[in-house]
């Protein structure tokens, strides 16, 4: 039999062979069967139920064993391995810090983590939160036996959540001894250290019929801040270059500890006089309370070197299994883990402004008291003249005593940085049974809970109630207050907070105007922690019958499998009263989340053999089906799937499968509470089309923006000005969200010539098509339907306060248009024997690229928006979606003794605004050299060492989206380019 899959199985050889420790595989079939082999004639292939002969079938298998895995720098983290897999798009990992969360997710086809269904034995696994979304890290690397990626809707196998594919983690069985692994990961500088530990020890009962295995794991991963990089220890700002086009300066946050205040056009005409400061209407205040020109990079405040660049991390992991053959019929089984993960992600000190969410809107303009001793003499005067120009009637009430400006910035840094401390619990039970009831027909039935406990803490908040009490203040004199200075009384009174509650409950005026001026108590009264407190629980009973050989047409058994299946989600996030009511600046507020839903299910696959070894080598025909009840908004759907494959010889096949998958909305999706982000400034009415006479001027007038502000070209440049006005994009849930449905394809051939023993090469080519794709419509494409359509539905997604600004912008979960993605995945391998070099050793070559044909996301319904996003990145598409990307393995060696080289390639990638000029327009390609040597010692003990990025390349350079570029954070794309340099591991494996 082994010999029988090690002549079918293009990737096995590399695999398994002992002379190639790390060839990954690269076609469709799953590496070392071969455990599996030796208990059947026939195994369980991921993508199917049913047991068969081999493992080939005509959805594309590429397979990951564990002499690969232990080679990628030590796998303490499995996302490190998968995503050098071409097919991958690298979303959460140790690099993710804003956003971030501590966790690791699998992104197949770049359509999203929560489109490709993760299983663990065939299982569903734990989610870490409601976005139903599994955590890689809970997955304990020491079990794992392989990982099987199969391409394709998978729907009708396994259910909802597979539309690309299904990444399959097999863990080792039957278990014997003890085994002791231990890795170490530093980087060149010294830093970003990874140790992991784990053992496990398994034990055959009864003269086995029972196994029972045990094990535990600890790991600690070292936080490396920003600042230890160079091209992330400054933030940099996509601006316009005085001579023409934009470029990148070195400016971080207009929101800095001294204090910016925008004037509009008419404040400054008015009181630039007294100020010194002419027409200028950006300014910041200098220590004394004065007022100077603002400028980006001297005053800018450099948020970067805080912010972490590998997210710290301490994690626990125990899981365990065990097995009874009470008799051939029944064979109870049970296995649970537990896992304890911290994280902690941080920020720069909190910054509050006019953009700060506030309640259902934003802060908006900040109200200065134009008497207050905090300011220089000449900034009173100058307040006072604008109190005394203003006409308008509500707040703008002339001779008040205050004046309002209406964008403003200020950084609590003497708070200290903002700190999320994440500590997430999360356990899993699965119980059941398998066994042969006769007649060639097996069963498996299980019950699995599983729930995860998120307790999220933050520090370096401040509450806006507070700060607003804290700058809205008065003179008192006894029981006298006023805006002004009160007669007869040295320094016209005291200065305290106007509002008599606020006083009662400790407030402190703030002197924010100048750095380092604010006080210590008026920081205490600020400071304010908060907690978001996490729940979400997944049930899953399920039952299958199967028989591998019901009869012979002549190819071989035909193979059947039907069953049921019931699965429930549910979760919540229950944020505390801060968090909740918006009352908070820091970490972004948000409502409460709850809710879940059920599905029913019923599932049946057959799988035909009709020839085999005949007039041809291999004709085979394969079918699924699934009806799945949802108590929720998609109600009942179907899903099928259907493919074959044909061999005219035995050195070449051809496969192809055809399928309807679906997704089911998660929690997340169905139920978020109203929460914020940041996407960028989408203001359309800031250049000279919107000025009077322009093309877009009645429409910017009809948008709400004054006409004053839009007859001057700096009021109208500031509008648009991304370091200025950063408006907070409003989330939220949506209970009536229909399913995804998916149309996938794929056709390919496998060549493995028997006159080049070793070598082997495949082609597919895949095609997905996603209807009611679910996602938000995106803060740029209601900007580009608003702006460019001028369509007014869009526009009313956009709220404006009195000076025209954006202070909010609504993007709700919806059925969008649909995505559509296409490419082609090329494999080879070639393995020959080189006794020349070394006795019975061998040269092992694999090849593994994936070619983007097609990444084409249609945001609304109806309308002709198209982000075309092969070969792009930017704010409508993210992160770079190359159009070329592969992994390309040599390894030379003998049992013992293995050497190992890989090569990673990304292509390059280019902006995805046509329309727009950023000083960054392209990011070149990126290539990424890895070495590993291998040791055995005897039996007992396994030896690697390795580099990572051997020739230190440097990631590429851009401004985020929030300081007017297009990238992502940390000046970079974290994710997708390497941030940490030349790194180097050893680990060591000793089996007893």
């Amino acid at each position: 039999m082994k010999s029988l899959l090690r002549t079918r199985l293009c990737t096995t050889t590399l695999l398994v062979s002992g002379a190639l420790l790390a060839m990954p595989a690269m076609a469709q079939d799953a590496g070392p069967v071969e455990s599996v082999a030796q208990e059947s004639d026939t195994v369980v292939v991921t993508g199917s139920r049913i047991a068969r002969p081999d493992v080939e079938t005509a959805a594309p298998i590429t397979s990951v064993g564990p002499l690969e895995i232990a080679q990628q720098a030590g796998s303490a983290n499995i996302e490190n391995v998968l995503n050098d897999l071409p097919q991958f798009t690298p979303t959460t990992t140790a690099v993710s810090n804003n956003p971030g969360g501590g966790v690791a997710t699998a992104n197949l086809r770049a359509l999203g983590a929560a489109r490709n269904l993760v299983l663990v034995d065939g299982r569903r696994y734990m989610s870490y939160s409601v976005s139903q979304l599994v955590d890689l890290n809970t997955i304990p690397s020491a079990l794992i036996e392989r990982v099987d990626v199969v391409t394709g809707g998978r729907s009708a196998v396994y259910g909802s959540d597979a539309i690309s594919g299904v990444l399959n983690f097999i863990t080792k069985k039957d278990f014997q001894g003890a085994q002791l692994n231990s890795s170490y990961t530093i980087t060149e500088r010294g830093d970003s250290a990874i140790w992991d530990i784990n053992g496990t020890i398994g034990a055959n009962v009864d003269g086995g019929r029972g196994n029972v295995v045990a094990h535990v794991g600890y790991l600690k991963r070292r936080g490396t801040f920003a600042a230890a990089r160079d091209f992330s220890r400054v933030a940099y700002t996509d601006a316009a270059n005085p001579a023409g086009g934009r470029q990148l300066i070195v400016a971080g946050s207009p929101s800095g500890p001294q204090t910016r205040v925008l004037l509009s056009s008419a404040q400054a005409a008015v009181a630039g006089g007294f100020f010194g400061t002419g027409s200028t209407t950006n300014l910041d205040f200098n220590r004394d309370g004065s007022l100077g020109a603002y400028i980006d990079t001297t005053d800018s405040y450099n948020f970067a070197p805080v912010n972490y660049l590998q997210v710290p991390q301490e994690r626990w992991l125990m899981s365990m299994s065990a097995n009874y053959e009470v008799s051939p019929a029944f064979v109870p089984y049970i296995e649970g883990q537990f896992v304890n993960n911290r994280v902690t992600t941080e920020l720069a000190a909190t910054p509050i402004g006019n953009s700060t969410p506030f309640g259902n809107s934003s802060l908006g303009a900040l109200r200065v008291q134009t008497n207050s001793p905090f300011l220089a003499a000449n900034v009173r005067a100058g307040l006072n003249a604008i109190d005394q120009a203003e006409t308008t009637s509500g707040l703008d009430v002339r001779g008040d005593g205050y004046v309002r400006l209406t964008s403003f910035g200020y950084r609590t840094v003497p708070l200290g940085p903002r700190q999320n401390n994440d500590d997430r619990n999360a356990y899993r039970v699965v119980a059941g049974a398998r066994g042969d009831i006769g007649s060639g027909w097996d069963y498996d039935g299980y019950y699995m809970y599983a729930r995860t406990r998120n307790a999220q803490r933050q520090n370096g908040n401040i509450s806006i109630s507070n700060f607003l009490a804290s700058i809205n203040t008065v003179f008192q004199s006894g029981t006298t207050f006023s805006p002004f200075p009160i007669a007869g009384v040295a320094n016209g009174g005291t200065l305290v907070c106007a509002d008599a509650s606020a006083r009662a409950a400790g407030c402190v005026p703030s002197n924010i105007f100048g750095e380092g001026n604010i006080s210590s108590a008026a920081i205490n009264y600020l400071a304010i922690g908060a907690t978001n407190l996490e729940e979400y629980e997944t049930e899953v009973a399920s039952f299958a019958l199967t028989n591998s050989n019901l009869f012979d047409l002549g190819g071989g058994g035909v193979g059947i499998a039907v069953g049921a299946e019931w699965r429930r989600e549910n979760g919540a996030v229950q944020p505390d009263q801060f968090l909740s009511s918006g009352n908070v600046a820091g970490f972004n507020p948000g409502r409460p989340t709850a809710g879940g839903y059920s599905v029913r299910e019923v599932f049946g696959e057959l799988n035909v053999p009709v020839v085999r070894d005949g007039f041809i080598h291999l004709l085979e025909f394969n079918a699924a089906g699934r009806i799945s009840d949802y108590s929720n908004a998609p109600g009942t759907v179907g899903t099928y799937a259907f493919g074959g494959r044909v061999a005219p010889i035995k050195d070449i096949s051809f496969r192809g499968q055809y399928s309807r998958a679906i997704r089911g909305p998660s929690v997340n999706e169905l139920f978020l509470g109203n929460t914020v982000s940041f996407s960028g400034n989408i203001e359309g009415c800031g250049g000279a089309t919107a000025a009077p006479g322009g093309s877009l001027y009645n429409f910017c007038l009809q948008q709400g923006i004054p006409a004053a502000v839009l007859a001057s070209a700096t009021d109208r440049a500031n509008l648009a000005n991304a370091t200025i006005v950063n408006p907070p994009t409003f989330l939220g849930g949506n209970a009536n969200l229909r399913e995804e449905a998916a149309t996938t394809w794929t056709v390919g051939g496998v060549l493995s010539p028997s006159f080049l023993p070793g070598f082997s090469v495949t082609v597919d080519y895949w095609n997905i098509r996603i209807k009611n794709y679910i996602s938000r419509v995106g803060t740029a494409n209601i900007g580009t339907a608003c702006f460019t359509n001028q369509i007014q539905a869009f526009c009313n997604l956009i709220t404006r306060n009195a000076a025209g600004q954006i202070e909010r912008i609504d993007d709700r979960n919806a059925n969008s248009g649909g995505l559509k993605t296409s490419g082609i995945d090329v494999g080879a391998n070639y393995s020959i024997r080189t006794d020349s070099l070394f006795e019975n050793s061998r040269i092992g070559l694999s090849f593994n690229g994936t070619w983007l044909e097609k990444y084409d996301f249609t945001p609304v319904v109806g309308l002709s928006i198209v982000n075309q996003c092969a070969g792009r990145f930017g704010r409508n598409c993210g992160a770079p979606t190359p159009k070329w990307k592969h992994s390309a393995r040599v390894t030379l060696g003998d049992d013992g003794t293995r050497f190992s080289a890989q090569w990673r390639y990304v292509s390059a990638v280019r902006d995805d605004n046509d329309a727009a000029t950023f000083a960054v327009e392209r990011l070149p390609s990126a290539s990424y050299v890895d070495l590993t040597a291998s040791f055995n010692v005897g039996d007992t003990v396994d030896f690697n060492v390795g580099v990572s990025n051997l020739f230190d390349k440097q990631p590429p350079i851009l401004a985020s989206a929030q300081s007017g570029g297009s990238g992502e954070q940390s000046n970079t794309f974290p994710t997708v380019y390497d941030v940490l340099g030349r790194s180097f591991f050893v680990s060591t494996r000793l089996k007893f």
